[in-house]
């Protein structure tokens, strides 16, 4: 039997062994995007606002790391109440990440940037000025937000929902926490997810998520209306969910659950992990794939990465805190978890219940450096895993920076 990857945007064309069973996953197609007409009802049953001369209404919105349309709904939304963009500041939800760039912005806003680019600003973890705290979390320690959400009213969050390897889904609150959220909470969130409770599409009994809640408790939202898209893997608008914070990250979720989930009632003996562009460009990206998929491998079976990661690790800290890794103790050597560490952590995790190879560009002694095995003849590994059984169970899974495999309630990986 003949298997087709996508590996750096072209065909990977792989011969499977007769006795090898070979099972394909990939997100579920829509037969009819979402339209305008369907938004317009959505939003004007969830609008509770009077747009006056006096009103400042507040848009917080994805940075560039996220294909959000932004734009478009923005369109909508000035199609539905006129004017709103000209009375309007704009916030973008930057976390952690770097501030955007002007080709960011472009991406974000495209056509109306021109028009609102001095009212356009961005999160920037580290200043606490622009922040207020708002209470203190489980932990303790004290956690702050964006002083511009507090100012507005109604404060508008344009998010978009999918799986998300370690905080169950993307979208919804995460707009405010980690959106617009100080640092070192965002710190705090992200090293929860060093515990494998921590997956894609789970909420309940994820502690990155249930944090996420909890933080959420610390702020009245009754001044938010959230918007939150759901996408297929081209980027289409397949769904939305609008209303306030939580009920619209649930009925998006639910949409982005069954848009990107499998379910299985029998384990794998390996999975083939195509991540396709532009989530393929480094090692760091190419970990969601085997986060997506890991959970339905048979312990003791296979997992393969299949990126070709041209961009190579994708971070120093990461390549650097892997060369001082305690394996045995799986923490970072001199004891100090990072922004970062859960990545490395949940990578000596995975390798202890099954075999992680990635098939790359990469030279084999850079893949060993970040906890893979490489993968060598993809053809050849495929023919030794399978040898010595009659049945050998093989999942394909396409896209799989998007396709999440779980197993059903109350199966195990074993």
């Amino acid at each position: 039997m003949l298997v087709t990857l996508t590996y750096g945007g072209a065909p990977l064309v792989l011969n499977m062994p007769p006795h090898v069973s070979v099972h394909t996953f990939a997100p579920h197609r829509i037969e009819h995007p979402a339209s305008f007409d369907e938004f317009h009802a959505a939003f004007r049953a969830a609008w509770k606002w009077e747009i006056t001369d006096d009103s400042s209404p507040l848009f917080v919105v994805n940075d560039a790391y996220r294909h959000t349309p932004t734009a478009v709904v923005l369109t909508w939304i000035e199609r539905i109440l006129p004017g709103i963009l000209q009375r309007a500041r704009f916030l973008v939800a930057t976390g952690a990440h770097q501030p955007p760039t002007d080709k960011d912005l472009q991406s974000i806003f495209a056509g109306h940037l021109k028009t609102i680019r001095p009212r356009v600003e961005w999160h920037v973890a580290t200043d606490l000025a622009s922040m207020m705290k708002v209470g203190a979390d489980s932990q303790g320690s004290d956690v702050y937000l964006h002083r511009r959400v507090f100012q507005h009213s109604p404060v508008i969050l344009i998010g978009s929902v999918e799986p998300h390897y370690f905080a169950g889904f993307t979208g919804g609150r995460k707009s405010l926490f980690p959106g617009l959220t100080d640092l070192a909470t965002i710190e705090r969130n992200h090293n929860m997810a060093g515990s494998m409770a921590a997956a894609p599409m789970k909420l309940d009994g994820n502690p990155v998520a249930e944090h996420l809640e909890s933080l959420m408790a610390l702020i009245d939202t009754s001044s938010v209306l959230s918007v939150q898209l759901v996408l297929d893997s081209a980027g289409t608008v397949a769904g939305f969910s609008i209303g306030d914070v939580e009920s619209s990250f649930t009925g998006a979720a639910t949409t982005a659950r069954a848009m990107f989930g499998h379910t299985l009632d029998q384990p794998l003996d390996a999975v083939l992990c195509e991540m396709r562009p532009p989530l393929d460009k480094n090692m760091y990206q190419a970990q969601k794939a085997l986060e997506n998929c890991q959970q339905v491998v048979a312990n003791g079976g296979t997992a393969i990465v299949v990126a070709r990661c041209d961009e190579g690790v994708g971070s120093e800290f990461f390549i650097n805190e892997a060369q001082n890794w305690d394996r045995t103790n799986n923490r970072p050597g001199d004891g100090i978890y990072r922004f970062g560490s859960h990545k490395l952590s949940r990578m000596v995790a995975h390798q202890k219940r099954i075999d992680v190879r990635l098939f790359s560009s990469l030279p084999d002694a850079i893949v060993e450096k970040v906890f893979y095995h490489p993968a060598g003849d993809l053809s050849a590994l495929i023919v030794a895993l399978a040898q010595g059984k009659s049945d050998f169970q093989l999942g394909v899974v396409y896209d799989s920076g998007h396709t999440v495999l779980g197993l059903e309630d109350g199966k195990h990986s074993s």
